[in-house]
Formats: structure tokens, sequence, C-alpha cells
């Protein structure tokens, strides 16, 4: 799997989000210092705020992991929101994982575990509060009770003021939602009309904060200097928003690299506690009054804002027009070359490969739909700007290699994506990044673009499929399979077209005996068996050699392109041999026969097959007449 190097797994969800980015090229850069390639299995989870329809079937991907391949696995049990899948993914990585797997957001029993110390960090933000602001009024900005983090910051608050000698509750708990949503009745909650305002405001993570210094402004507060604000986790929008946020900074990169440390020394026969404490930090910002802005540096940061927004216009537009070209492909060979054309908005990337999953019979996904992964993939779709698969041949591999192995031996960081539309099953697409940085946002916009044209090329092959069985049946007869009377005279015309002038062609009349008796007395359908059985024998002499149709209830034509004289009698001896054997082996109460007659004739383009046909047929029913004479 990618290569003869060792290989951490990361399970985690939207890499591109908030500290995630941080977190993952954190562990990247940690990897690839200790020569470990990284593969993220990256879900998605629900798009937006409402559509769930895709998370809901990214979790087929987990059955097809191979969990027994890494060497070590990172656990982020916090960022994944999909119903269901966390217990799913740990139940496979416990039945199926041999390595050290390493929990870094919460606690995993029988996992390592390396927990953030969320009880010393409300403490560290209190007691900066009290010592170094002199605030007694704090009041707490909670997460919703049904959350671990939740009821953890709650109780960790609580203790934190009884420490400092303060009433347990502070200046008022009011309970959030770690979001925007409730920060308008947070607002009105600490300082509402007629109601003693807090001199700070912990907040249990930075997304409320930054929602509640919105109402306090809308409410014409200052902050800090009306109301101090701060908040939990460090997260990047923090830094970015005016004020600033103080925040506890949960310490990600930290973690990061020590997840990647302690597997790394657990290999090399360390042992571990199951359980081991990072301690905080704080973030000093301008929402306590700690630091202040620095105009001239918010006036390049907003410029650089501009900068941004003016790209993303030209990203936004590059991919409506790449997604107009993807959606009316007709090969995923053109939509392989699409996507190297034009998906180049999304950071570095040194491949891309779309793994379609192959059934049974040897189809892919994008030739018959899917609805649960196989155990078997193939690389429909292998975008390779650097080499990296030089020289690999295309082959379909088992989903326990996962993906084709590289010609080179570097440490990867690979990005592993379920690729599906609803509950179709297409298989799960991989991209190696160029360095340790992770992708942008604009790489799920490419990813679920290559979803719905998949699903259309699908739809395209199924019509194409239907009417190429139409057309088959069209021409084709039903009982015997051989061709119909119209599908004889298509393909025999053809085939004497494309036969060079003067050269020999022989027809061939041929008619079953005694066909009327077997079912009179055996009944219609022992008559079926009967001339499905003299079809087969036709098929087995002639093969790939003539086209041979059924034409007649009991009448066969066979027309044999570039036939002399002598090949059409060993024809003609080989069909009432293969007769002869059928009859000595079968246990029927009746003897297969039939009456055969040929004629062969060099091919000008005015002589056509018909004339064949008519003087075969002539030397046909002479044959039969000369054996009901002879049985006379």
């Amino acid at each position: 799997m990618i290569n003869s190097r060792k290989s951490i797994a990361i399970f985690t969800c939207q890499v591109t989000l908030g500290y995630r980015r941080f977190f993952c090229e954190a562990v990247n850069e940690a990897v690839t210092a200790m020569g470990y390639n990284a593969v993220f299995y990256n879900f998605y989870g629900v798009v937006g705020s409402k559509h769930s329809d895709y998370s809901d079937y990214e979790h087929k991907l987990v059955d097809v992991i191979p969990y027994d391949q890494f060497s070590g696995i990172i656990f982020d049990e916090e960022s994944i929101t999909i119903d269901g899948l966390v217990d799913k993914l740990v139940a496979r990585i416990k039945e199926k994982a041999t390595c050290p797997v390493v929990s870094v957001s919460s606690y995993m029993k029988g996992f390592y575990n390396l927990c953030f110390d969320d009880d010393a960090g409300i403490e560290l933000m209190a007691r900066h509060l009290y010592e170094d602001h002199g605030c007694r009024r704090i009041g707490f900005l909670s997460g919703p009770m049904w959350h671990m983090d939740g009821v953890k910051r709650y109780h960790a608050f609580k203790a934190a003021m009884t420490k400092l000698g303060l009433p347990e509750e502070g200046a008022g708990i009011f309970e959030g939602d770690f979001w925007y949503n409730k920060a308008r009745e947070a607002a009105e909650f600490f300082a509402g009309e007629g109601k003693e305002r807090p001199e700070a405001i912990i907040c249990a993570n930075d997304y409320s904060a930054m929602a509640l210094c919105k109402e306090f402004k809308d409410m014409g507060l200052r902050i800090p200097e009306d109301v101090i604000i701060t908040g939990f986790d460090g997260i990047e929008e923090g830094q970015e928003h005016i004020p600033r946020l103080t925040t506890v900074d949960h310490r990600r990169d930290d973690i990061a690299k020590q997840a990647v440390t302690l597997i790394d020394n657990i290999l090399k026969g360390q042992e571990y506690p199951e359980i081991s404490y990072v301690s905080p930090n704080l973030i000093y910002g301008d929402s306590c009054g700690c630091t202040k802005a620095d105009p001239k540096v918010e006036i390049e940061r907003l410029n650089g804002y501009a900068d941004q927004t003016r790209s993303m216009h030209y990203y936004l537009s590059d991919i409506i027009g790449a997604t107009l070209k993807m959606n009316i492909v007709e090969s995923i060979g053109e939509l392989e070359r699409s996507f190297a054309d034009y998906a180049v908005n999304f950071g570095g990337y040194r491949s891309f490969c779309v793994m379609t999953y192959v059934d049974e019979n040897g189809k892919t996904s994008l030739e018959k739909g899917m609805n649960t992964p196989t155990n078997k993939a193939y690389p429909s779709i292998l975008v390779d700007r650097k080499g990296d698969y030089e020289g690999v041949e295309r082959k379909v591999i088992s989903t326990d290699d996962f993906l084709p192995t590289e010609s080179a031996d570097e440490p990867r960081i690979v990005y592993i994506t379920s690729m599906h539309c609803g509950d179709r099953c297409f298989g799960y697409c991989s991209i190696t990044m160029t360095g340790t940085k992770a992708f942008n946002e604009f790489y799920y916009v490419w990813i679920a673009t290559l979803a719905v044209a998949m699903e259309s090329l699908l739809r395209s092959n199924n019509i194409r499929e239907l009417i190429s069985s139409l057309e088959y049946t069209s021409i084709r007869d039903g009982l015997t399979g051989l061709y119909n009377r119209r599908g004889f005279v298509l393909r025999s015309t053809e085939a004497s077209r494309a036969m060079k002038n003067n050269s020999p062609a022989c027809a061939m009349v041929i008619d079953m005996d005694g066909l009327k008796p077997i079912n009179d007395h055996y009944g219609h359908a022992e008559g079926d068996i009967a001339i499905k059985t003299l079809a087969d024998i036709i098929s087995s002499v002639f093969k790939d050699k003539a086209i041979a149709g059924r034409t007649g209830g009991d009448e066969f034509y066979v027309f044999v392109p570039d036939c002399t004289e002598d090949m059409a009698l060993a024809f003609r001896e080989q069909f009432y041999t293969a007769i002869a054997r059928i009859n000595n082996s079968s246990d029927k109460p009746y003897i297969l026969d039939a009456s055969f007659g040929a004629f062969t004739h060099q091919m000008t383009p005015d002589y056509k097959v018909e004339e064949l046909i008519r003087i075969a047929d002539e030397r046909m029913y002479a044959e039969k007449q000369k054996k009901r004479a002879n049985r006379e």
C-alpha cells in the first residue's frame, strides 16, 4: 500500500475546517520527519447546515479500510459528526487493527489517549481574569449540556470559581450551543435591561465568544472596556476576529506531534499509560485588553482578504466552467483528462486517483450501479503530476492493498475520501499533496462535481447498454441466441461487402428432420430443446468463422466468408459427426437429424448472398427428399 514505508492512518472529518487544518499539517510535519506515510481518512459529514444525504452514506467506506495494514492510527473522535460513524469505526478498529491507536480529542476506552486538560485551561483563564485584571464578577457561557465537552467545561468553571473563593455560579451561567445560535439570548441574560453586568465572561469555545462579542457590540457595549470576553480552543478565526480573542490554546499542533511521537516510541518498545494529559497555554488577545490591535497590521489583513475574494471569484468561475465540461463527457478517460486540465485551484498535489469498485464479473461501478462496496477496485482515474506512478500498471487490486503501489519510496501525505452519489457507491478517491500542507475547501467542490459526473456517466453507460441490449434483441433469436432472419441478412451482407473481390464464400442451409413428430409425441417444449440442441451444434462447428441464424421454425442459414468447397465439405462432415455424437450419448426417445445443403461461389459486387442461399436451399431440399425416399 502506497510504498514500502510504514503508514499511520488518521481518522478525521473536514480537514480544512478550523483547527483541523493545523492539526493535520502538524501531523504531516511529524510523520514526514520520522519517515512515515500519513493516510487521512477524511470524512466530509453534513454538507452546509442541512444536507445530510451525503454523510448518510460515507460510512460505507469503513467496510473496506485495511486496518491491519497500518503501523499506527490517530483517532480524532471530536471532529466526526456523522451519526453512528464513531461507533462503527471504533468497532472495526478494535476488531481488525493490530497497531497502537491514539485518541487525540476525547477519551476512548481501549486506546491510548492524549487528553487536553480542560479543567486546567478553564482555571488558567479564570485566574488570569482574577489576578491580572482584578475581575470578581465572572460569568460563563457554557456549551450544551448534552455535549461531553460542554459538561466538562461547565464543572471546570464551577471548580475554578470555588478555588478563587468566588460564588460557584460566578456571575451567572448560560447554556450555549458552541455556535452562534444562542448568542442573542446569552447577551440578554448577562447584560439585559436591569441586569448587573459581569466584568468578564468566559466562553466555552471561541465560536460562542465571537458571537457574544457581536451581540454586545450591537447593544452598544465596548470590548474589553465595558466587558471582557474570552474564548476557549484557540481557533484560527478567533485570532483573525476583531477584537482578537484572548483564549486557551488547545495546543492541537503539540497534540498532533505528540500523537505521532507516541506511536513511534511504542513501535520502538516504549510503554505509555492509557491517558497522557496535555497542559494548556493562554493566548493573550485584545478582548481582555492584554494586547491592542495595530491599525496598520489590520489594514494589511483586510487588503489580504480583498485579494482572497478576487481569487475566490476566479476559482468559482473556473469550477463552474469545469463542471459544465465534466458533466457532458462520454467516457471515464474524458473525465480523467478534464480533472487533470481544470482541477488546479485547491493546492499543489502530486497525484489524484479514483478507485472504482469491481464486482465478481469484472465490471466497475461505472458500468454497473453498486450500493455496497466490493473487495476489489480499479484506478479508473489516475492523474500523475510528479511521476509517482511511472511504470505502474493499471490493474484490478484488492481493497486490502487500497491503492496502486508507487514507483517512488519517499514519505507521502495521502487523503482518502468516499466517492459516492447518494446511495450509489463508486469507490474512494485519494489525493497525495506536495509538502505538508492540506488542500483547501475547493477540493470538496471537485469531489462533489466528480461524483455527479460519475453518476451521469453511469446512467449514460446504462442507457447505451440498454440500447445495445435492445439492438441485440432485435437481431437475435430468443431461443437459440443465433441471429434471427433480420440479423442474418444484416450481418451476412456486411461480411460479403467486406470481402475481397472474387474471394470464395459458402452459404449453407440446414433444416431439422422430424420436428413435427417430436412436437406431436413429446410436446412443443421438447421440440424447443431439440431446436436449441441443433443450434448449439451449429455454433460449436462454425464457432466465430461464420455467421449463423435461425431463419424459420426449424431452419438455419450459415454464411462462411473465404470458404472453399473443400472447407465446406469439412464443415458438413463435422456437423454430422457432432449430431451422431449427441445421439450416441443422449437418453432422448428420439433421434436428432437434419438435412444440409451448401453452395460455394466467388463473391463479386453483383453477386448477392441471397443467390448463394437460394442454391444451398435447393440442395438442402434435394437431400431431404432423398432421405424420405430411402425411408419409403
